[in-house]
């Protein structure tokens, strides 16, 4: 079988381990199977019973099982144009809305899609640099230090960016607030 998956599998990505996340989440099932008690965030998902009044809106519109445009609902994608024009003061109509149940896919094809090297922070969530790299695309790490509370400064940023260069589209990942310091970024930095 081993084989077989090397046949199958591009050769660059014979060395590919999955993400570490997944077996801290494996090593809470064990906790949890053992009747410990954790409250499992490790995933986004949350420990809670789902709330009341959301449970009877799905009760109320299962019957809505046709497929969705693949852009998201229309009138989803609408609402958060005026969300964001009314708190952030930014303007965008639903065609430039592109909305999905979760965010890694939307990162991965963002990724795939991209022409460009990819820049990640060091620490951060665990699935950007393996996106990256299973998008065939080139990622450029750039560490953070705990004296500056993880945050990105500007000066390691450029640091970074005149070492890489200026062959190519160039595309920064960042998490708000940031994974694992909690960090919310002030943009206004940069």
């Amino acid at each position: 079988m081993e084989e077989l998956q090397k046949f199958l599998v591009r050769p660059e990505l014979h060395s590919y381990s999955g993400a570490s996340n997944l077996s801290t989440n494996e090593k809470v099932k064990a906790l949890m199977a053992e009747g410990q008690m954790v409250y499992h965030f490790a995933f986004g998902q949350s420990p809670f019973p789902v709330m009341q009044c959301l449970a009877d809106g799905l009760r109320e519109n299962v019957h809505q099982n046709a497929y969705l445009s693949v852009a998201g609902l229309p009138e989803l994608r609408s609402a958060i144009c005026d969300f964001h024009h009314n708190y952030d003061d930014l303007d965008f109509t639903a065609d430039q809305v592109l909305v999905a149940p979760g965010s890694k896919e939307l990162i991965f094809l963002m990724i795939y899609l991209f022409n460009g090297d990819i820049y990640c922070l060091s620490p951060t969530w665990t699935t950007y640099h393996p996106q990256t790299k299973l998008a065939n695309n080139s990622a450029y790490i750039i560490s953070t230090r705990a004296e500056d509370q993880w945050r990105l400064m500007p000066e390691d940023l450029d640091r970074t960016l005149t070492e890489t260069g200026e062959r190519t589209n160039k595309m920064l990942i960042l998490t708000n607030p940031d994974n694992p310091s909690k960090y919310l970024v002030n943009y206004y930095l940069f």
